[in-house]
């Protein structure tokens, strides 16, 4: 894990904004590939959707992203589990690990299939939350517990 919480904050500060920046280049890949029906909506309706998600995530991806660093723990280990600690411990995995594994078991089933280039921008924006899943888990679990005063 990284010495400092910087690494995780640039992270979350990159999943938040990568969401619109992605559908503004994948949805005009799609129109030009030919495979939205003529008579369709506008593709600017998830382009400019996806803007709304991004405002309306990030408090909540902000807020626990803060929560599991705010007292961010140095020597902290990736594969941390602490006994004393089993119900933080066992909450933290099942929440972040899981969802980190079923993540990462996603993005590598869909390199499995023959796609166009644009559709593998998906699996590799999914591929960023993987890290930022485990990093949070070990974080959240490991945080420090002596407040200085």
């Amino acid at each position: 894990m990284p010495a400092t919480a910087r690494p995780l904050w640039i992270l979350t500060a990159f999943l938040i904004a990568a969401f619109p920046v992605l559908n503004f280049v994948y949805w005009p890949q799609v129109l030009r590939s030919g495979q939205l029906p003529p008579d369709g909506d506008s593709i600017g309706i998830p382009i400019y959707g996806s803007v709304l998600i991004a405002i309306i995530a990030s408090p909540f991806v902000i807020g626990i992203t803060g929560l599991c660093l705010r007292r961010y723990n140095p020597p902290v280990r990736l594969t941390a589990y602490r006994h004393d600690r089993p119900l933080r411990s066992a909450l933290a995995t099942i929440l972040f690990g899981s969802a980190g594994v079923v993540l990462m078991l996603g993005s590598i089933a869909e390199l499995m299939h023959q796609l166009q280039w644009y559709e593998y921008l998906w699996p590799a924006y999914t591929a960023f939350w993987v890290p930022w899943m485990f990093g949070l888990r070990a974080a959240f679990i490991e945080q420090n517990t002596v407040v200085v005063v």
